[in-house]
């Protein structure tokens, strides 16, 4: 059976290292999202790079990328989009397309975890996709899976509920054993059923991310991020290049 650890923001990319264990990167309000929703719209590639001047960077070698990112849940300026994944889902033509994308903690959590054996991004909206991937390769790779709760950058673990949450609900669909992890903000019993639709949607509308993005008129995204199983798609790192991860869409074929 498939060792499972769900760790907290840079603690958990330090276990996802330590272990050299498959990675799952959660940053459910709202990098993984938009990440698996840039797939799922058809962009082929995604740079991801941990600082805004870096994507600029990448931006002078690549032009016709497109700039994807936030600061401080706000789109960058000159980006073509925010962090969004409903502003994502509204776009049409994206078929075939590179983007840089730059975000405040899903980006740095991406890149910490360069030491593990693989590094998918997943959050409820592909938790069943996500898992199923993640165990294909834990069981290929012989390592356990670590989920990665990315928190917020710089700020204590009490902005981790909706990442806790969105990492319970895709341990649970991996049916391995659950070996490490915090008390799951749904029910204080593992053998509980799983949440309602509602259970969610209330976890990430009152965690402190989402009341702050529903105070800066965010509440679509808040409401889209805590669906489950909305996508198919699973970013996964193929490479590493200078500063910047790249990501393209899972296939479990070897």
């Amino acid at each position: 059976m498939v060792e499972v650890y769900i760790g907290v923001g840079e603690r958990g990319c330090e276990l996802a290292n330590e272990l050299r264990a498959v990675a799952i990167i959660v940053d459910a309000l709202r990098a993984s999202a938009t990440l698996a929703t840039l797939f799922e719209r058809g962009v082929c590639e995604v740079w991801v790079v941990s600082e805004v001047e870096q994507a600029w960077e990448l931006k002078r070698q690549m032009p016709d990328a497109l700039l994807v990112g936030e600061r401080n849940s706000l789109k960058v300026e000159g980006f073509d989009f925010s962090n969004s994944p409903t502003e994502i889902l509204q776009t049409q033509g994206l078929k075939g397309w590179r983007a840089i994308f730059t975000s405040t903690t899903g980006a740095k959590r991406i890149l910490a975890c360069e030491n593990a054996t693989a590094i998918l991004v997943g959050t409820t909206i592909n938790a069943s996709a996500v898992a199923k991937s993640a165990k294909t390769l834990a069981e290929r790779n012989r390592h356990p899976i670590v989920i990665v709760a990315s928190g917020v950058y710089g700020r204590g673990e009490e902005w981790a509920s909706e990442d806790i949450a969105a990492a319970w609900t895709i341990a649970e669909r991996i049916s391995g054993q659950i070996v490490q992890a915090p008390s799951s903000p749904f029910r204080p019993s593992s053998h509980a059923p799983r949440p309602s639709p509602s259970d969610l949607e209330r976890v990430f509308a009152e965690s402190l991310h989402g009341q702050e993005l529903i105070a800066l008129g965010l509440q679509a995204d808040v409401n889209w991020c805590a669906q489950v199983d909305k996508v198919s798609s699973v970013p996964k790192v193929t490479a590493f290049r200078n500063f910047a991860a790249i990501l393209h869409r899972y296939s479990d074929s070897p």
